[in-house]
């Protein structure tokens, strides 16, 4: 009776591990599930800020050491990527409701490693033709590397590679527009500076 006594305790002791071992994993792929919905969350937001012209919350969406690398050179950090924004696209009333372009973001595959996430997407460049209808101006591919700040899933780096046209988002920007030369509001320009 004894011997089955301590059998049935340790029975008991480790499907009591088992439990908290089946509870911690779960616990664990909840959170990778949510880290993956925010991070989502951040890269179509990524492309509704900049559409709304909305430069603060663009900027708001990297880190506070975060790298933006695009047509107009690179810039670190949000005030720097604000200023940068206002500075090349000019600025906007709080209520402006963009009719000429959009970005839609497609196929995001994210991989959430702690507080360090990397993720891959692709984009549709939509401008107005002359009918005022949606045309693909471009088409690419994001490549991103995020962090945990603060609790929440920031923009560390992120690369934009063009496929059609295509375009080398390793190589270096290209040079920019002497000044007092204007610069396009739409079509490629506006991805080149993605």
């Amino acid at each position: 009776m004894r011997h089955v006594l301590s059998l049935a305790a340790i029975g008991l002791a480790l499907s009591g591990c088992a439990a908290n071992t089946v509870s911690d994993e779960l616990a664990r792929q909840v959170q990778e599930l949510q880290d993956e919905k925010e991070i989502r969350e951040v890269l179509v937001e990524y492309g509704e800020f900049l559409d709304a012209r909305d430069y603060a919350s663009y900027a708001s969406l990297f880190a506070s050491n975060g790298v933006w690398i695009g047509g107009f050179g690179t810039y670190t950090g949000p005030d720097a990527i604000e200023a940068m924004l206002e500075e090349n696209m000019g600025s906007y009333p709080d209520d402006y409701v963009n009719k000429e372009n959009f970005h839609l973001n497609t196929t995001m595959v994210v991989d959430v490693n702690g507080d360090e996430a990397t993720a891959r997407s692709r984009y549709l460049f939509f401008t107005a033709s002359d009918e005022n209808r949606p045309v693909v101006a471009l088409a690419g591919r994001y490549v991103d590397e995020l962090v945990r700040e603060d609790g929440e899933w920031k923009i560390l780096t992120r690369k934009s590679h063009g496929v059609i046209p295509y375009r080398d988002g390793n190589a270096p920007p290209p040079e920019r527009a002497p000044a007092g030369v204007p610069q396009s509001r739409g079509g490629e320009d506006a991805e080149t500076r993605d």
